[in-house]
């Protein structure tokens, strides 16, 4: 159990070591960015976008490097369970 226990730790800090303390993935002002945009302009455009706001100064091919799921599960819940908040 302390192997593994170790080896998930180990796995874990892999990227701190290599690039450092800064948020490379699960940011939640990026996920929430990328939920609006896909509320507000579909998933055509949504698998399209490229966001020049995030990975300065490069930007990010959005629709290439996420995992949509959290965003379109939230979509779903708003456009469909709570339609009539906001």
């Amino acid at each position: 159990v302390t192997v593994i226990i170790y080896n998930a730790y180990r796995i874990r800090m892999m990227a701190i070591e290599e690039f450092g303390p800064v948020i490379h993935e699960f940011d939640p002002y990026f996920n929430f960015r990328a939920t609006q945009y896909l509320y507000e302009h579909g998933s055509k455009k949504f698998f399209q976008w490229f966001d020049y706001m995030v990975w300065y100064p490069l930007g990010r091919p959005v629709g290439t490097t996420i995992f949509p799921g959290m965003q379109f599960t939230a979509v779903y819940i708003k456009r469909y369970l709570l339609d009539g908040w906001s």
